[in-house]
């Protein structure tokens, strides 16, 4: 059996996930006696691709189902629970109708995208085309007045319905908007302007427009960047085949779907669990909200002035979700990197007003009397290239006194902008590049001076493979002015 909405789930969500976290997943969660289970092909075909990828389903069977759903899973060594909400019954069913797949293989889907986006959420992004895509018709052939025209005819009411489908995922979820077409960016700037909401329902939710002659894989890299998010983060939307094939020809490792009408895009996205999150939070909501109050700092000042309070993290419950979310800064795979002897620290962002922009980012650290050694470090990628690295390191040189400061680092095809950081400062903060450690640092380990250590480095090692051991020097002529240069960022004391 064959079917294109459960491919897709499997091939762009789950395989997608499985690019960031190898970890035994299993998942249990209860359903009807008697209604699906053994006799349904779809969702015995779903468990099967699931454990495929190493994610073992049991579907528990009861007499009553309520509203919210118990699951029960674990995750590598993390054992969790939480309820599901199985949403309107009918719209369930309805959603069955228009698929192939049954009601109980649908909120299978939905059950285990629930587990994974609590450890990683996997789409931040849309990238839309404009002619044919947004609106029903040719910009450069129909003018302004030909687009507007077409979008209040009843031809223009499926483009509306969905953009009016973005517009919630971009307020509810905090999905960034992007539009990338081949249109004169001038005229594509003039309509945007005049257009009302009514009839282009995302006017207010665009983050950024790039208008060029450009190959559209080109652009959608420098989308990539300009979010700060990486190009496998995007759902990439264009009518355009040819177009759809460069892109992936080019990034491979982005989803971009094959649709003909838009309610079939519609319940793709939705059946795949693309946008699927956890929760919906005030924080969740205001992640756009975050992002352009950064952006424009960024536009009025290289550095923005900005405050920075930094928390215990007892528990490592916010060090926990920040890496589980991170990629592009982090020092190690290693989630979990947690005993009796570490500790973390959260950081939080202020606006000069008082205003928070929240969490942003975390360490855990081991420290004795004379070493303090980083086991891991994430920034979030909303806060990428405005002095945060900077304020760290100084808070640790200048706050921690000890005789070496080290960190862990394991390099990944992610996590760039740590090198980036090593690359900027050795010579200058960062002094040994331990190249002389064995990348299975066994050597390296046996006469590590600090016994306290060595068992967490050890465990280290063994789950995650060679990693370097970077030192920080407080004393290196000119290190820290060089570091103090590339940050505003100040203490928060509100």
């Amino acid at each position: 059996m064959s079917n294109t909405y459960l491919n897709t789930y499997v091939d762009f969500y789950i395989k997608a996930f499985r690019r960031f976290d190898q970890n035994h997943i299993v998942v249990k969660f209860p359903w009807l006696k008697n209604i699906g289970n053994e006799k349904d092909s779809t969702t015995q075909k779903c468990i099967e691709l699931l454990h495929e990828a190493d994610i073992d389903v049991t579907i528990k069977e009861c007499n009553t189902i309520e509203q919210c759903i118990p699951v029960e899973y674990t995750i590598g060594s993390d054992n969790q629970s939480h309820s599901f909400s199985i949403g309107s019954l009918p719209s369930l069913f309805e959603l069955s109708q228009q698929t192939g797949l049954s009601a109980l293989c649908l909120v299978t889907m939905r059950v285990v995208s629930s587990v994974i986006c609590r450890k990683k959420i996997i789409y931040k992004a849309i990238v839309l085309d404009l002619d044919e895509t947004l609106w029903n018709g040719i910009l450069s052939e129909d003018g302004k007045e030909g687009i507007v025209q077409k979008l209040t005819s009843e031809s223009g009411y499926p483009y509306i319905t969905f953009m009016k489908f973005i517009k919630s995922i971009a307020e509810e979820l905090g999905i960034y908007i992007a539009i990338c077409t081949r249109n004169d960016s001038s005229l594509v700037q003039s309509l945007l302007e005049e257009i009302n909401e009514d009839i282009f329902p995302i006017k207010n939710q665009i983050d950024l427009v790039v208008s060029n002659t450009n190959d559209k894989s080109e652009n959608i890299r420098s989308i990539a960047k300009y979010l700060s998010i990486l190009p496998n983060a995007i759902v990439f939307i264009d009518d355009n085949q040819i177009v759809r094939d460069e892109v992936l020809s080019k990034i491979p490792e982005m989803y971009v779907p094959d649709w003909e009408h838009h309610n079939e895009l519609i319940t793709l996205l939705i059946v795949c669990c693309f946008f699927e999150r956890n929760e919906l939070s005030v924080n969740t909501k205001n992640r756009k909200k975050q992002f352009k109050i950064i952006q424009e700092e960024r536009k009025n000042n290289t550095l923005p002035e900005l405050y920075i309070r930094v928390h215990e993290d007892k528990e490592h419950t916010e060090a926990k979700k920040l890496y589980a979310k991170s990629n592009q800064f982090k020092l190690s795979k290693l989630d979990n990197n947690f005993n009796e002897s570490t500790s973390s620290l959260f950081f939080e962002i202020f606006r000069p007003n008082g205003d928070s922009l929240g969490i942003c980012s975390a360490i855990t650290y081991y420290s004795c009397d004379n070493e303090f050694v980083i086991l891991n470090w994430a920034i979030s990628c909303r806060f990428f290239e405005i002095g945060l690295e900077e304020f760290i390191l100084l808070y640790i040189l200048k706050r921690k006194k000890h005789k070496t400061i080290s960190f862990i680092f394991q390099t990944t095809d992610q996590n760039q902008k740590v090198i980036e950081l090593i690359d900027k400062y050795y010579g200058k903060i960062i002094m040994d590049d331990s190249s002389s450690i064995p990348n299975d640092s066994n050597v390296f380990l046996d006469y590590y001076p600090d016994n306290a250590i060595k068992p967490q480095l050890i465990v280290t090692r063994d789950e995650i493979g060679g990693f370097q051991l970077y030192d920080i020097y407080e004393c290196t002529e000119g290190g820290i002015n060089f570091v103090e240069e590339n940050t505003k960022l100040k203490s928060y004391n509100g």
